[in-house]
């Protein structure tokens, strides 16, 4: 019931068509303006920007042998990043280059090279922030002289880097960061369409106190990007360069329109409801529209359909959640009959809110999963497919409020408040649970980017909760490993295979070899098999923590066989 799936067009913005508070509310006045910025601010932040930035050219080219030390190496991107860590190393480790060697034009990355470069091999390593806000490393070597480049030297020079911790405390920000701002935008709504009326002491506190969690947690937030970003450790966030890193991100646009929005709802809490209308159905347009501004749905691929479509997703998800919590108060402070006009009130509101949540929902989902078999075969569709159940349950409660609690209280029927009560509880129950799985997509790219990254040419592997996931390119084909759970021990590598199309294919037969070069672990050879979806699976015993070797030999037909080679991580 949040951020998770479905572009549909925002309400046409003459005044007479949108409404956003009680019938006889105009857009005149103080709410036109506000619309008028909020529009500003939506079309800004939806006008560029693909998917997790891509490699799409390098020189030198990776395990090139150049006779003569290059004046400088170039990284050319599919978009503009934020250049993090971008230096160049030798094989002790040692950086031969400063951060100030780095340079930018437009999507390339310029690295000035020492003249005097000796002979011998250099590890190109970069770090930088997407569009998206998602840090995206990766590198390559390349050799000066008559030797053969050193292609293992990449893993032996690299640091360490500490995804695996930035990632729950970005995921735990988020989660809180979701819920502070879905109860305080979702409570001032409430009061306009709903309560009509001004808002009382007590609810005005929760308000208050949502935005200012919600705000502290996206202040918390950039430090965390910024150390994730430089793969940094935790007593970094004490360094100001740090919190730099994360106020140069998409993070920061979103944190200001975000923040703007839940301040302006804050000034309209204390005004007469009148004049107050306008001013919090503004705050709360302008902090949705904060959420188009970053992340994997904002930068998806129609960005005019997917901005505007995440804005409407993000306002129901916000009415409906933001409602629960004055509800409930109500519920146990006053007689159930009395409030019988205004839970009326609320649910009819609330299924035009479900209507159009689940319309954006489904079609979030269609762009970011682009197959249904995606909803079982990957890690983002998984946790989506968590997600819809945990809505579903929602839906469930919501019906039963819709068609039998709410006439009960109305007619006087005894225990029906005390029931509407029990489910309005469960309601926040599951709106909690969702608040968790939605910050949890967060952490895997959703099979949408994979495709991109992987067609610009060049796809970095990618750690996540389930295991690794990395893909393979040789020629105009590209094979997808997945392997669970990429921990010592058993594992399954899951092998798609695509072509130039992005159309998945079936080879005649699959092998492939694993190795760990680092250690002396010689290739082992282990056949594929086919499963029912189509992808072919190996299990093979992983002894040995390191970056595996993975050579895939696919036999395409009588007259054509291809090769492809990657690396997986192990821990």
């Amino acid at each position: 019931m949040i951020f998770a799936a479905a572009p549909v067009p925002l309400p046409s913005p003459r005044p007479r068509a949108l409404r956003l508070g009680p019938p006889r509310l105009s857009l005149r006045s103080g709410q036109g303006w506000l619309l008028a910025i909020t529009l500003a601010v939506l079309t800004a932040s939806t006008s560029s920007a693909a998917a997790h930035a891509v490699l799409v050219e390098q020189e030198p080219a990776a395990d090139a042998v150049l006779s003569a030390p290059p004046a400088e190496a170039r990284l050319r991107f599919n978009e503009v990043v934020t250049p993090v860590v971008v230096q160049v190393l030798d094989a002790s480790g040692r950086a031969v280059t400063a951060p100030s060697a780095v340079s930018e034009t437009d999507t390339t990355l310029h690295i000035a090279l020492p003249r005097n470069l000796a002979d011998g091999s250099y590890v190109v390593s970069y770090r930088v922030i997407s569009a998206d806000s998602h840090p995206v490393g990766g590198s390559f070597v390349f050799a000066i002289g008559t030797v053969r480049a050193d292609t293992d030297l990449a893993s032996r020079v690299q640091n360490t880097r500490r995804d695996r911790l930035w990632g729950p405390i970005a995921t735990a920000l988020r989660a809180l960061f979701y819920g502070a701002f879905l109860i305080a935008a979702g409570g001032g709504v409430f009061f306009v369409l709903i309560e009509r009326g001004g808002v009382p002491p007590p609810d005005r506190k929760i308000i208050f106190a949502a935005s200012g969690i919600a705000i502290a947690a996206l202040v918390a937030a950039l430090g965390v990007e910024g150390a994730s970003a430089a793969a940094a450790p935790p007593e970094a966030l004490l360094d100001p360069a740090i919190w730099r890193i994360g106020l140069s991100s998409t993070l920061c646009l979103s944190a200001v329109i975000l923040t703007a929005g839940l301040a302006i709802e804050a000034c309209g809490l204390v005004q007469p409801f009148r004049r107050a209308c306008p001013v919090i159905a503004g705050g709360a347009i302008l902090g949705a529209a904060g959420f188009a501004a970053t992340g994997h749905v904002a930068t998806a691929a129609p960005r005019w359909l997917t901005g505007p479509v995440l804005v409407l997703h993000v306002l129901c998800a916000a009415f409906w959640v933001g409602a629960l919590p004055p509800l409930a108060r109500r519920l146990s402070a006053q007689p159930a009959a009395i409030l019988a006009p205004l839970l009326a009130r609320f649910s009819t509101y609330a299924i035009g809110a479900v209507a159009m949540l689940s319309t954006a929902g489904i079609v979030i989902a269609a762009v970011q999963l682009e197959t249904p078999a995606a909803l079982i075969d990957t890690a983002y569709g998984r946790r989506v497919t968590l997600k819809l159940g945990l809505v579903a349950g929602l839906l469930t409660l919501a019906a039963v409020n819709r068609l039998w609690l709410t006439p009960g209280v109305a007619g006087g029927i005894n225990r029906s408040g005390r029931r509407l009560h029990m489910t309005i509880a469960a309601e926040l129950v599951l709106a909690s649970a969702v608040v968790v799985v939605t910050a949890m997509l967060g952490e895997v790219p959703p099979p949408r980017a994979l495709a991109a990254e992987m067609h610009a040419g060049h796809m970095e592997m990618a750690a996540h909760a389930d295991g690794y996931t990395v893909a393979a390119i040789a020629g105009d084909r590209s094979a997808i490993v997945e392997t669970t759970p990429a921990l010592l021990g058993e594992n399954r590598f899951a092998i798609t295979f695509l072509d130039r199309d992005s159309v998945v294919f079936a080879p005649r037969e699959v092998s492939a070899w694993l190795s760990l070069p680092a250690l002396g672990i010689e290739p082992a050879k282990h056949n594929a098999v086919r499963d029912a979806t189509g992808r072919y699976t190996i299990t093979a015993p992983l002894p040995v923590a390191g970056d595996w070797r993975v050579e895939i030999d696919v036999l395409i037909s009588d007259f054509e066989r291809v090769a492809f080679t990657t690396t997986v991580s192990i821990r």
